[in-house]
């Protein structure tokens, strides 16, 4: 146990990234009962604050980030316990921000220098998932604004479930194009396309970055 703790303080992005993944299988196994709906809500409120801790070590303005978590808990709380269902849309507008930010940060930390550490490895891994996060959430601001913009999985309702948006937002961002959902409005496809752009891009630039400065100091 201890010897866990001192190795998520040393790479703190490692930590994220487990939370994420274990969080996507918690999620895929998600009974309908109230304890579950309660451990739902409060890793939907955990993660983010994760996501500020590993902006605070990464060089971006961090009370950006402090900003953007607050505005999210609030609007989630009151969505969920105050009885203001249309703030959720607000909620889930202001985690997607917060994962965007956290994962630019993410690649400045990453091009910061010119070594490749096991901490940037780990970075690279949380950096896809929170654009994968930003993504899910994003897609779930647009069907609560257009109803019926994504169709397909389970049966007919105006509204995806949220492992069924977050499985869409791995298809896309992977470029595995496995999902049965399907953008059908303009709005929801926009966003499909801007995904898949950001899914190129980052292989093509954070990774091959990576795998280029590796290469270099392997052959030094």
């Amino acid at each position: 146990m201890q010897k866990t703790i001192l190795f998520f303080k040393q790479f703190p992005f490692a930590m994220l990234l487990c939370v994420q993944l274990l969080s996507v299988l918690f999620y895929g196994f998600m009974t309908d009962s109230k304890t579950s709906h309660l451990i739902f809500n409060c890793l939907g409120l955990i993660v983010p604050i994760l996501a500020v801790w590993t902006v605070y070590r990464s060089p971006a303005t961090n009370w950006i980030g402090f900003v953007l978590v607050s505005a999210s808990i609030c609007t989630s709380l009151l969505a969920l316990f105050g009885g203001q269902a249309h703030l959720l849309v607000w909620a889930h507008a202001f985690e997607s921000l917060l994962y965007f930010y956290a994962a630019i940060s993410l690649v400045m930390y990453m091009f910061k220098d010119d070594i490749v550490t096991l901490d940037e490895l780990y970075a690279a891994g949380a950096t896809f998932t929170l654009l994968v996060w930003g993504f899910a959430l994003v897609y779930s601001v647009c069907q609560q604004i257009y109803p019926n913009s994504i169709i397909g999985g389970s049966p007919a309702t105006q509204l995806r479930s949220w492992i069924e948006l977050l499985f869409f937002s791995f298809s896309v961002q992977s470029g595995t194009g496995l999902s049965d959902l399907l953008p059908v409005s303009p709005q929801s496809r926009a966003l499909a396309s801007i995904q898949m752009f950001s899914g190129v891009m980052y292989i093509t630039v954070v990774i091959s970055h990576l795998v280029g400065l590796a290469a270099r100091n392997k052959a030094k």
